[in-house]
């Protein structure tokens, strides 16, 4: 569902009264229920058109959802432009969550992914040859779990 009352009626942020009025004419009547009976959807967007006129027709309260939406757009620029590493305030970036996996991985599984260079081998089962998997997931899992015993 569209929150946005523009994008609803689609009319542009600033268009004035008489274009606003026209568009929620021609959705109210193409979604009415009388028009489109047995149809939730187009009743449910007949509710939606009525509210979003609701908002842009009265000076006040578009003046307060263009506020709102203001606010969030500078915020959201704020997020974007927050630099890299650890989150800081509200705001959460992917990339800031992904930063410190590679040595994650290192600590954990014994090498690095990007250099395949052994950097902890006693996380690597040195005798391969009795086990099919390199990996000796025993001591990789008691050594994750005792770091957070600690």
């Amino acid at each position: 569902m569209d929150v946005n009352p523009y994008a609803i009626l689609g009319v542009s942020k600033d268009a004035g009264e008489d274009e606003i009025k026209k568009a929620y004419r021609k959705l109210a009547k193409k979604y009415h229920p009388d028009v489109n009976r047995n149809n939730p959807l187009a009743a449910q967007k007949f509710k939606e058109v009525g509210e979003a006129y609701r908002v842009l027709s009265d000076k006040q309260a578009r003046r307060s959802y263009d506020e709102a939406a203001r606010k969030m757009d500078e915020a959201a620029e704020d997020a974007r432009r927050q630099p890299t590493g650890a989150p800081t305030g509200d705001a959460f970036d992917i990339a800031n969550m992904a930063q410190g996996m590679p040595s994650s991985f290192e600590r954990y599984f014994g090498f690095d992914p990007q250099t395949g260079k052994i950097t902890r081998e006693e996380k690597l089962n040195v005798d391969a040859r009795k086990k099919k998997n390199p990996l000796d997931m025993t001591a990789m899992f008691n050594s994750f779990f005792t770091e957070f015993k600690k």
